[in-house]
């Protein structure tokens, strides 16, 4: 099990720090170096605790004759609904606004930034209960300051911020977000649209009836470029995401092409909206049964992959995560290894069935520091199974983050090239 030291504060806002640490003469170079584009947001700085990081987050103001307000910053898990301020930019000289947070050092998070004008409450000021805000307050579009952009789950476009010590593979493709789509992006809402882009040519898109859930179901299989024997099988889910906003099938080219991945074969399995992953992900009778009696006979015998438990995984997050947990112990001889990130323990319990997993099953939850509820979800559940055992392998690493595929995406390919590791010479 992994944790992070000590506890993470409710809310990181540094308030006033760049007030009182910046002259104005740094202040003006700040705003004139933002304008110019000869700096990119956000800026890191170290902090007295060599494991945490102060993170600046500017908006240099334009428009004098409808000047900003207030403005927010919408990074994942960090809005409270009770507390607005630890997420509000502050007024600076030289029409900047500033926000700064001490994080840790390898915190990886998506965001946006939503502005006000006007003498009005803004939007996420005149909402009272906790989802209407946190939609209001992502609302808002990109950092424009921030050239790195990513896709959340429905494609929206969100920006991406990268601590100094944070943990993102060479071979991670660029995003390719949906940038017609507004947002906002936070939870995910709303169903992904069909893109008429051309799908990467290892790729392949398959429409099956999901003859379980009684409906058609989009699934995609990636098929390495080279490869004689059966390969390892990934399944994933989510895969509207994956595949069609988050270059999935470049990033695992890559990562094979370097020798860091094994060839494997992945079968990425879309949950379409959020009304149906709530229906369909958290229950045994859902998805997992649609995977094990359906579409895992399907891809075993279309394509070349191994029928070995060790050599099969599921991933998911979220429900996905709680999903991947559900079939590895109820089907452990169809599927051995599971990466279960974020998952959602307080929907359903996964004490008793993961007592019983066989030795050579292997499992890893991750989560991040700053979704509460999860990662102590997480860490009560290692406690329950430390008391007990559990003859499986069964790890827990804390992230530092949120509910975010700003760090689910990278750590999958992580944890896949550690699980499935290719001929690099560091992995030898």
């Amino acid at each position: 099990m992994r944790t992070r030291p000590g506890t993470v504060p409710q809310s990181p806002r540094v308030p006033g720090y760049l007030r009182e640490n910046r002259s104005a003469r740094e202040l003006m170079q700040l705003s004139t170096s933002l304008r110019e584009g000869a700096m990119h947001t956000p800026l890191f700085e170290v902090s007295e605790d060599p494991s945490q990081v102060y993170a600046h987050f500017l908006l240099a103001e334009d428009e004098q004759a409808n000047p900003i307000t207030s403005a927010i910053l919408s990074a994942n898990a960090l809005v409270d609904h009770r507390d607005l301020a630890a997420s509000e930019f502050e007024p600076l000289p030289q029409g900047l606004w500033g926000l700064t947070m001490c994080v840790p050092a390898d915190w990886r998070a998506s965001y946006r930034i939503t502005t006000h004008r006007g003498t009005d409450l803004s939007p996420w000021r005149a909402a009272s209960e906790r989802r209407p805000i946190r939609l209001a307050a992502d609302s808002g579009g990109i950092d424009h300051f921030n050239p790195r952009v990513g896709a959340s789950m429905n494609g929206a476009p969100v920006s991406l911020a990268y601590g100094p010590a944070a943990s993102v593979p060479e071979i991670l493709a660029t995003a390719m977000p949906d940038r017609q789509r507004p947002g906002p992006a936070v939870g995910g809402w709303g169903t992904p649209e069909h893109r008429t882009r051309s799908l990467h040519p290892r790729l392949h898109h398959h429409e099956l009836y999901d003859e379980n859930c009684r409906r058609p179901r989009d699934v995609w299989v990636y098929e390495p470029y080279r490869y004689s024997e059966p390969t390892p099988l990934v399944i994933v889910h989510d895969g509207a995401t994956y595949t069609r906003f988050l270059a999935i099938a470049d990033s695992l080219d890559a990562a094979i092409s370097v020798g860091d991945l094994a060839p494997i074969h992945v079968l990425f399995i879309d949950s379409t909206n959020v009304e149906l992953r709530g229906r369909e992900l958290p229950f045994l009778e859902g998805t997992t049964t649609s995977i094990t009696t359906q579409f895992l006979p399907w891809v075993r015998s279309l394509y070349r992959v191994s029928r070995r438990p060790e050599e099969t995984l599921i991933n998911g997050a979220s429900f996905g995560g709680l999903a991947a947990l559900m079939l590895v112990s109820k089907h452990p001889d169809l599927v051995g290894c599971a990466l279960a990130q974020s998952p959602s323990l307080w929907h359903t319990p996964m004490t008793d069935a993961l007592r019983s997993l066989p030795c050579t099953s292997r499992v890893l939850m991750q989560a991040g520091c700053y979704e509460t509820d999860i990662h102590q979800g997480c860490l009560e559940l290692m406690t329950e199974l430390a008391n007990t055992s559990s003859p499986g392998d069964i790890r827990f690493e804390s992230m530092a983050g949120g509910h975010d595929w700003a760090w689910w995406h990278p750590e999958l390919l992580r944890i896949l090239a550690h699980i499935f590791p290719g001929t690099a010479p560091h992995q030898s």
